[in-house]
């Protein structure tokens, strides 16, 4: 039996492959850091089983300069594979470890392996005075000995195996000087036999009673439970448009008055605040819900009793979370997907409601309120398009690479 390590937790996505890889006999265990609260097992699973190969490390506790190297060596030296992700990544290269697979999540791309490997004491001075959004902030400075040793993992990974997403983040991931082999693969980060045998009985979490109440009131509801970002600037990739999602719900609203239609969404995101205040200036707080942050086992609960799920109007992306995660539950959403993009790979892509601008998206909230038939076949549709393709067809490249 092949022992699998892998190493770090970006949204909970290395919990699920860990689990498939188990599910297909292998000795896989999970190394990860507690980051945020919900980037651990136990936000992703009513089960208590994964305490028996799922470990939490403290190798970044102190900061990656005090990465004590021994401990790292110690806790990963018995595996025969290494698949890697993030600064856990990062610290198993410091200690000598090579990944085998690298599964990129974004700004581990875009911004970190670009740092430079060392910044020079003026330019930290420089980021405590000026303030300038192109400039990496002082805690980045403070990590370029980080920002080092992921770039490396990166680049002398074995494999690498990311979605095909956009020019922009395609041009940032290929300006790597990759040494292993690149491949348009995804990376299956939910864990499907989880939510398929979900039991409403069996759940109980502070807003099930407040989406329960919301669906017996309404005829129609559009959830959107990714971040609020659309004002507040962090770089060029975090911003989701999500305010377009608002005007466009609103003008659903006005040109559909006897419908009985609401749009929830969560308390998650740098502009909370702004998008309320856009609802309250558009007038439509009686339609509108708001749901607290949750984990994603409480989510799927959630987007279970919905109709339609919203994605983002930024770049287009093929798959993302909020998405998947709704297409899983046979739900279908309301996104923007550039086709041409992902046609070479996927000749037949999975159906949708493809939007952009805020009156196209209004147009495509009324079409799925008024056709429930056709969207719930869509939703059908989309489900076992993702569970093929995102699922099963990753999972069975990734078991040839570790057989190879």
């Amino acid at each position: 039996m092949k022992r699998v390590a892998l190493v770090g937790n970006m949204n909970n996505n290395f919990f699920a492959i860990t689990r498939y890889l188990r599910d297909a006999g292998y000795d896989a265990h999970l190394f990860y850091r507690l980051a945020m609260e919900h980037f651990q097992p136990s936000a992703d699973t009513f089960k208590g089983d994964y305490i028996n190969y799922c470990h939490q490390v403290h190798w970044l506790d102190d900061g990656f300069h005090n990465v004590d190297v021994k401990e790292v060596r110690e806790a990963l030296k018995r595996f025969d594979i290494y698949i890697g992700q993030g600064e856990e990544a990062a610290a198993a290269y410091l200690a000598g470890f090579n990944i085998d697979v690298y599964y990129p999540y974004g700004s581990d791309v875009y911004k970190y392996s670009y740092l430079p490997q060392e910044f020079k004491l003026l330019s930290k001075m420089k980021s405590l005075v000026v303030a300038n959004d192109t400039r990496p902030t002082y805690k980045q400075m403070q990590r370029g000995t980080m920002a080092k040793y992921l770039r490396g993992a990166i680049v002398n990974a074995g494999h690498i195996l990311a979605e095909t997403t956009n020019e922009k983040f395609e041009e940032k991931l290929k300006g790597l000087p990759y040494k292993g082999i690149y491949e348009n693969v995804p990376m299956p980060f939910i864990y499907v036999p989880e939510y398929d045998e979900l039991r409403d009985a069996d759940i109980a979490f502070p807003a099930k009673n407040i989406i329960d109440s919301i669906r017996a009131t309404h005829d129609f509801i559009l959830l959107y439970h990714g971040r609020q970002e659309w004002k507040t600037y962090h770089n060029d990739f975090t911003g989701k448009n999500t305010h377009y999602l608002v005007q466009g719900f609103a003008d659903h609203v006005k040109n559909n008055a006897a419908s009985k239609s609401c749009l929830v969404m969560l308390e998650y995101g740098s502009d909370v605040m702004h998008t309320k205040e856009l609802v309250k200036e558009l007038g439509i707080e009686q339609n509108v819900f708001w749901l607290p942050k949750m984990y994603r086992k409480e989510i799927m609960y959630v987007i279970k009793q919905v109709d339609v799920c919203s994605g983002e109007f930024g770049y287009s992306y093929l798959t993302f979370g909020t998405i998947v995660e709704a297409m899983l539950m046979k739900k279908p959403v309301i996104t923007y997907r550039d086709d041409s993009l992902y046609t070479a790979q996927y000749p037949k892509l999975y159906p949708c409601f493809n939007a952009r601008e805020p009156h196209e998206i209004a147009a495509a909230i009324t079409e799925a309120a008024q056709n429930p038939d056709e969207t719930k076949a869509m939703g059908m549709a989309a489900s076992e398009w993702i569970r093929k393709n995102f699922i099963a067809n990753p999972l069975q490249h990734l078991v040839n690479i570790i057989e190879q």
